[in-house]
């Protein structure tokens, strides 16, 4: 964001639009300048910095625009205060010298009590006079500075000219998509005061000015929130802007295709968990190991007019099971939430605190959607992994009669079950167990697929022309030349083709392969 007196607009018929720095040649010229500016003066005074955007200023530049952008550049540089006395008890100590000898009132007066105070510090009267203010703004040493590029800080610009606007917002609406989890994750994490449409997920923001306190706080919030949006594949926005100029309400609109270009929009960092709860969850979850896909922040989920955004989704072989942790929050909190379950029609784990288990929740028990896990401490993973499995094979069962009654025929040589599964968009549990149990005619069942009969006698004549070659064959030879015929699992195929496998030792080296008798 930038200082309200640095924010430039153009306002007309109730419009109002931030007047962004086009990205032309002239404008890049100025950036450069300021970026070669500060990257030539690390190690000089801030106030030589400041002389330098004066003349700038002097040549005709809108003074707005060259001191946003030598504030945004100040963001990206460290200024120190070199001096090896602390300024301030430098001056203290003038204070309480001038007091004892009196106040200088001649040159000479004030030479005098600067050569007491050097003489009692062991400093020359020139390095007193150069720390005594060496704590200013004006006197501080640019010691480090983060290079950007002029794209880059235009870019930077333009998305502090959007962000200071949007401060003096009554109201913020918003569509966006591809994001959206870390979207909504970051409205609820800001603090923001919002409603979801639950027809299209639009969602809508109150503004800082239509509220009575904590304005500048939750406007720097909904600032915040700008370059979440913005980290959509698409999006658009349309603030109502209470302009204080002249108290109007005034329509601000911006979208993806006409000013994505124009802005920058900075790194997205990851989502951090809400609670230990919900991190301990995710851990534990992933450490099982089931083939469920853990999600964090999923897609929202409709409950009647309004949307609940649950925690995780839990999803395999197309079945998804929503799960809402709910822990320590407010009495009000409890009743919204119970209001929102009531209208769910997805399935769900509601996990709850026994200390939380109020009547509201407890009446929604009867849901079938629902499914409620009581804890005390710690969640368990035992009664979830329970229900999660039910529910699962209850989408086998089905797969295993429905694939039961299809004429499955095969043509290639290999068949993954992995792959297949993934083709026909089924579980691998009920497409191995129906394989398995009775192979296509021509095909025998390894571990990990199906292989023809014709794919066995390949690797058959292989293993036999090695034999009358060498004489001898190794484990390790054979498994050479069976995996490159694209096959994994050795001892079931030397099973089904006949071959022995003679051990002198456990080294597979020298374990020899024994033809068919």
């Amino acid at each position: 964001m930038l200082p309200s007196n640095l924010l430039v607009v153009y306002k007309r018929k109730g419009e109002i639009q931030p007047r962004y720095a086009k990205l032309s040649s002239e404008n890049l010229k100025v950036a450069n300048k300021l970026i070669d500016m500060y990257t030539a003066h690390v190690g000089a005074k801030k106030k030589v910095l400041t002389a330098f955007i004066a003349e700038l200023e002097n040549q005709g530049y809108d003074y707005r625009f060259i001191r946003a952008l030598s504030l945004l550049l100040d963001r990206k540089s460290q200024f120190i205060c070199n001096s090896k006395i602390n300024p301030s008890d430098l001056r203290k100590k003038l204070f309480q010298t001038t007091e004892k000898h009196g106040i200088p009132t001649t040159p000479k007066k004030r030479q005098q009590l600067l050569d007491i105070v050097a003489s009692e510090l062991s400093q020359t009267i020139e390095a007193v006079e150069e720390q005594m203010y060496a704590d200013l703004d004006a006197e501080l040493i640019l010691e480090k500075f983060e290079t950007p590029t002029a794209l880059d800080l235009l870019q930077q610009y333009n998305l502090s000219l959007t962000q200071t606007l949007l401060f003096e917002c009554s109201e913020l609406n918003f569509n966006a998509s591809g994001n959206w989890q870390k979207l909504f994750y970051g409205v609820k994490r800001l603090g923001l005061i919002y409603d979801i449409s639950s027809n299209d997920f639009s969602v809508k923001i109150d503004g800082p000015s239509s509220l009575f306190k904590l304005t500048k706080r939750y406007g720097i919030n909904i600032a915040k929130l700008l370059p979440l949006i913005m980290a959509n594949q698409t999006w658009t926005i349309n603030a109502k802007i209470l302009w204080r100029y002249t108290n109007e309400i005034c329509n601000f609109e911006m979208d993806n295709t006409k000013h994505s270009s124009l802005l920058r929009t900075p790194n997205i960092q990851s989502v951090t968990f809400d609670s230990a709860d919900e991190e301990s969850f995710a851990s534990q979850f992933k450490a099982v190991n089931l083939g469920w896909i853990l999600k964090r922040e999923p897609e929202p989920v409709q409950a009647g007019h309004q949307v609940i955004l649950p925690d995780f989704s839990l999803e395999k072989a197309g079945l998804k099971i929503y799960l809402e942790i709910v822990g320590f929050w407010t009495e009000d909190y409890l009743r919204r939430k119970a209001e929102k379950l009531q209208h769910v029609n997805e399935k769900m784990i509601i996990l709850v605190r026994e200390t939380l288990a109020c009547e509201k929740l407890i009446s929604l028990e009867k849901r079938p959607q629902l499914h409620f896990i009581y804890y005390k401490d710690k969640i368990p993973m035992a009664p979830i992994l329970q229900y999660l499995q039910k529910e699962f094979e209850t989408i086998k069962t089905k797969e295993i009669n429905i694939l039961k009654e299809m004429n499955i025929t095969f043509t290639e040589p290999l068949l993954v079950y992995t792959e297949f599964a993934q083709r026909i968009g089924f579980s691998i549990e009920a497409v191995q167990e129906v394989l398995t149990t009775k192979p296509p005619t021509g095909y025998i069942s390894v571990t990990n697929g199906l292989v023809s009969e014709e794919k066995l006698q390949q690797i058959s004549q292989t293993l036999n022309n090695a034999l009358q070659q060498i004489g001898k064959l190794t484990l390790s030879q054979a498994t050479t030349l069976i995996e490159a015929q694209g096959v994994n699992d050795i001892t079931n195929i030397l099973d089904h083709l006949k071959y022995k496998i003679k051990w002198h030792g456990i080294n597979s080296d020298q374990a020899e392969i024994l033809p068919p008798t």
